[in-house]
C-alpha cells in the first residue's frame, strides 16, 4: 500500500484529521475524524513524520462512524494499557502520552456529560488504567472550566495519566485485596511519587511541570501530604487539581474491603477536606466543575422513580435525568426524561450503582456521542 508524508501545513491546533494517520512504521497514530487538540501535539507530528495513505479517495469510502466521547476514552484506556505494558525508553513515550491526552480532550469536546458518565457507567477494564483515565477527563474538565491556560492544562492531564506509572500492579492487587495494608505496601505508596517521577524521567519526559506534577500529586498545602513534604504555595495548582480528581475518583470506586462513597458524599468530603489539602476555593470551582450530581449518577425521584443524571439543569440542585426504573421496582422499556425542578420529580436521594444494579447503555442516555465503536 503506497503512502504520503502529511505536511506541517495540513496540521494546526483544531484541525480535524481527514484521514487515519500512520508514522513511518504503519502505526496508527490518528484516526479520521480526530481534532488535533495541542501545539506540543504538532511538534510532535511534525517530528515523527506522519503518513497517510497515498490515494486515500480511490478506495471505496467506509461507513461513516460519527465522532464518539466514549469510543475515545475507550481507545484512550486501550492506548495507555499497551504503552505501560511496553519498555519505550525512547521520546515515542511522551509523544504516545500526548496522543492519549488528545483523545481525553476530544471525549471532553464532544460531550463533558458522557465524558465524565464514564467514571460511573463505564467500570469495566484494568482498575489502574480506568483510574488514570478518569482522573485525566475529571482534571481535563475542571481545569478547561478554571481557565487554565496551555501547556499548563496539557501538562496537568498527562500527569493524571502517569502519576501512578510505578504502582499500577500494586494498585491493581490493592483493589482486590480484602486484608489491611501491609508496611511494605504502605512504604512503596508513600514513595510513589518519586519513583513515578524517576521513570517518567528514565522514559525520556522533559517537560518540568508534569513532572513536577506527578512528584506534588499527594502533598496537601497545610505539609500533611507525602513526597516531599511541600505546603503551600510550593505545591504547583496543576497537582492540586490531580489530588482533588485522584480523590474524588478513588472515592466513587469500590474497593474489596469498602463500598464506593455516592458522588455527591464524595464531592462533600472534599469540599470539607479542602482547607488542608488545596488551596482556598478551589475544591468550590472543582464541585461546579463537575456538578453537584455528576452526570452517571444514580438517583431516586420523589415519585419513586430511579434516574440516571444526564446534565447539569438550570439550577444546581435539579439537574436533567432520565428515568429507568419505574416507582414499583420494573425497568422502563425506554428511559423517560424527567424535569427535577418539578415538585414530583425532584431529587430524594443520591444513589449508588450497587444499590441500583446493572446501568444502562450510556449511548440510550446520550445518543451516538456516547456509542462504542
Amino acid at each position: 500500500m503506497g503512502k504520503r508524508r502529511i505536511a506541517s501545513t495540513e496540521l494546526a491546533v483544531g484541525t480535524v484529521m481527514a484521514w487515519d494517520a500512520y508514522d513511518e512504521k504503519g502505526r496508527l497514530l490518528l484516526r479520521k475524524g480526530l481534532v488535533i487538540a495541542s501545539n506540543s501535539q504538532v511538534d510532535g507530528l511534525i517530528e515523527r513524520g506522519l503518513f497517510t495513505e497515498a490515494n486515500p479517495e480511490r478506495k471505496a469510502a467506509p461507513v461513516s462512524e460519527e465522532p464518539s466521547a466514549v469510543s475515545s476514552i475507550m481507545e484512550a484506556r486501550h492506548r495507555l494499557e499497551r504503552l505501560c505494558g511496553s519498555n519505550s525508553r525512547t521520546d515515542d513515550f511522551t509523544y504516545q502520552i500526548t496522543c492519549i491526552r488528545a483523545l481525553v480532550a476530544e471525549a471532553c469536546r464532544l460531550s463533558p456529560d458522557a465524558a465524565v458518565g464514564t467514571l460511573l457507567l463505564a467500570r469495566h477494564g484494568r482498575y489502574s488504567i480506568r483510574h488514570s483515565l478518569d482522573v485525566a477527563v475529571v482534571s481535563h474538565i475542571v481545569g478547561v472550566a478554571l481557565e487554565m491556560p496551555e501547556p499548563d492544562l496539557s501538562s496537568a492531564v498527562a500527569a493524571a495519566l502517569t502519576m501512578n506509572f510505578s504502582i499500577l500492579e500494586l494498585q491493581d492487587v490493592l483493589q482486590a485485596q480484602k486484608e489491611p495494608l501491609t508496611e511494605e505496601q504502605r512504604e512503596v505508596i508513600k514513595g510513589h511519587p518519586g519513583a513515578s517521577e524517576a521513570q517518567l524521567r528514565e522514559r525520556g519526559v522533559k517537560d518540568e511541570l508534569w513532572l513536577q506534577t506527578v512528584l506534588a500529586h499527594h502533598e496537601a498545602i497545610d505539609g500533611s501530604g507525602y513526597g516531599q513534604g511541600k505546603k503551600g504555595a510550593e505545591i504547583p495548582l496543576s497537582a492540586q487539581l490531580v489530588s482533588l480528581a485522584d480523590v474524588y475518583c478513588a472515592r466513587i470506586s469500590s474497593r474489596e474491603y469498602r463500598k464506593a462513597l455516592s458522588s455527591n458524599s464524595a464531592l462533600k468530603a472534599l469540599f470539607l477536606d479542602q482547607g488542608k489539602r488545596v488551596r482556598d476555593g478551589l475544591a468550590s470551582q472543582f464541585i461546579k466543575a463537575i456538578g453537584v450530581f455528576p452526570a452517571g449518577t444514580p438517583v431516586r425521584l420523589e415519585n419513586g422513580e430511579i434516574a440516571v443524571v444526564v446534565q447539569r439543569g438550570e439550577k444546581a440542585n435539579a439537574p436533567r435525568v432520565c428515568s429507568i426504573i419505574g416507582p414499583r421496582g420494573m425497568p422502563l422499556t425506554a428511559p423517560i426524561r424527567r424535569d427535577t425542578s418539578m415538585p414530583t420529580c425532584g431529587v430524594r436521594e443520591v444513589m449508588t450503582w450497587a444499590d441500583v444494579g446493572a446501568p444502562p447503555s450510556m449511548q440510550i442516555l446520550w445518543g451516538k456521542v456516547a456509542a462504542i465503536h
